[in-house]
């Protein structure tokens, strides 16, 4: 098992994961979160991360961002912090492109 696949999940896996009570932290811009997001995310941008890191309560947290790359830096730095948090491979754009469920704030 590499170094990636042990610290990342598909985003199909995160669906899974997320239905079955898993916390999916999303850290995307403001105006990213407000374009659409995955169903049952919860919005962290990553300046906010270390605040929130009380409210990261669930055996696993995923956590996501446009395309995998900010979500692998939260990750790895709630990970130090002794959270069992992994990236979401592929980010909003993979979930997207697999049509697993998305929300958008109402205008």
């Amino acid at each position: 098992m590499s170094w990636l696949t042990r610290n990342s999940v598909s985003v199909t896996e995160a669906a899974a994961a997320v239905d079955s009570g898993a916390q999916l932290i999303d850290v995307r811009t403001a105006a990213e979160w407000k374009q659409g997001r995955a169903v049952g995310a919860t919005h962290v941008p990553p300046e906010r991360l270390e605040r929130q890191l009380k409210r990261l309560n669930g055996e696993e947290v995923l956590v996501i961002c446009r395309s995998g790359s900010r979500s692998g830096k939260a990750a790895a730095a709630l990970r130090r912090a002794g959270i069992n948090a992994k990236n979401v491979r592929g980010g909003m754009i993979s979930w997207q492109r697999h049509q697993l469920p998305t929300t958008a704030k109402k205008r």
